[in-house]
């Protein structure tokens, strides 16, 4: 079993600092019983044996199924295919209205 994980009042107000989180003096304490409860939690995997598990970044034996970085000439569109279907083109750039 884990030991118990005890936050202070100043871990508490840190953490919600960090996560830009308002936080009432009235859940300080509730917080403080909560995350440490979630930590005790977390801390149990390192009570697992993993001597024998072979250490892998992923589960499955995929490869990378995404597009390489970098160009194919095949997948590029010229400007006049990109444009083609905009509503409007000025120097055969597309026109949009402003936003700001």
């Amino acid at each position: 079993m884990s030991k118990t994980v005890d936050l202070t009042k100043e871990d508490i107000l840190h953490i919600a600092k960090l996560a830009n989180l308002p936080i009432s003096e009235n859940d300080i304490e509730k917080y403080q019983k909560d995350l440490s409860e979630t930590i005790s939690y977390v801390e149990n995997l390192d009570e697992l044996d993993i001597s024998k598990t072979k250490a892998s970044s992923h589960t499955t034996d995929l490869q990378n199924v995404y597009f390489e970085d970098g160009t194919e000439e095949t997948r590029k569109l010229t400007q006049k295919q990109a444009t083609q279907n905009a509503k409007n083109i000025k120097n055969g750039q597309f026109v949009v209205k402003r936003l700001i």
